[in-house]
This record gives C-alpha cells, structure tokens and sequence, in this order.
C-alpha cells in the first residue's frame, strides 16, 4: 500500500478511532489517553500495510485494534473490566471473531479456487461427508484415485495458505 492511500485512510479514521477511545477512558480512565491510543492502533496498522488488501475492511481492523489497545491499557492500569461494560468486551470479542472468520473464509475460498476443478470437486464432495466410493462412484474414478487426488488437493490447500500468511 503506498503511503498516501494510507494517509487516506488514516485521515478517515482517525476522528472514529479517537470517538471510540474517548468511550472506553472515561473520565476517571485517561481521556487523555486516547489519542495515544489512537496514535498507536494506526501505527500498527501502518506496520500490517503490505496486507491489508487481505483484509476486507482496513476500518474493521483498525476499530479492533484500538479496542484491543483500550483494554490493554485498561488491564495494565488494573482497572476493572467491568468498566468497559460487559456488552462493549462481549462486542469486541463478537467482531474480533467475525474478522478472523470472515478473512479466513476468504482464504480458504482463494485457495480453493487455485485447484484443479476435478479436485475442487472432490474435496468439496468429502468435506460435505460424502464417502469416499460415493465420490469415485460420482466422478467415474476409483476408490484409490479419488483418495490420491482428495489427498493432493489438501496438500496443496495447505501449501497456498500457508504462502498467503506469509505475505
């Protein structure tokens, strides 16, 4: 990502992020905090830079990760968590969820889509449960033909993720 799309980027989110913040510190918790917070969630947002075109959605990222920032400050300072409001911890851990979820699926999907449609097919057919003589029944194959490419179509799944998260 070059650095003026993520001036971009940054400039958008930067009264949201210092919003959210400011609702986590309250007065008693370090309003004055937020905008290092702030400060911080988009630095490590800047250092992800290379993979955010992975992420759908670089704002979703970026809440989470001054949400996350608020609570870390919360914890070190020994606040209760309950001051966050049971709802607001359960939410963060809801979207955090959803994120990793939602990226995943992505991933899978790409990596899926990069195999032979033959295998596509077939790994598709065993992780719906089907056996694997249904499989060779439906695809004109043998048993052990189908297991061969059931096989190498997980090695090579495992291969293509393994290259995206290195990225």
């Amino acid at each position: 990502m070059m650095m003026t799309a993520f001036e971009k980027i940054a400039t958008n989110l930067r009264p949201r992020l210092l919003e959210l913040c400011e609702r986590f510190l309250t007065d008693r918790q370090l309003p004055e905090e937020a905008e290092d917070i702030v400060q911080e969630a988009l630095f490590r947002l800047w250092q992800m830079r290379e993979r955010l075109e992975h992420y759908s959605s670089p704002e979703a990222l970026a809440v989470t990760i001054a949400k996350n920032v608020c609570i870390d400050l919360l914890r070190r300072q020994h606040l209760p968590t309950d001051a966050l409001g049971e709802t607001d911890v359960a939410d963060t851990r809801r979207a955090d969820q959803d994120l990793i979820t939602h990226d995943t699926e992505a991933q899978l999907q790409t990596a899926l889509n990069h195999l032979p449609a033959t295998q596509r097919k077939m790994l598709t057919m065993r992780s719906e449960g089907m056996t694997l003589d249904e499989i060779a029944t439906i695809c004109n194959t043998t048993k052990q033909s189908t297991k061969t490419m059931i096989s190498s179509a997980r090695r090579t799944m495992l291969t293509l993720l393994q290259k995206g998260g290195q990225r």
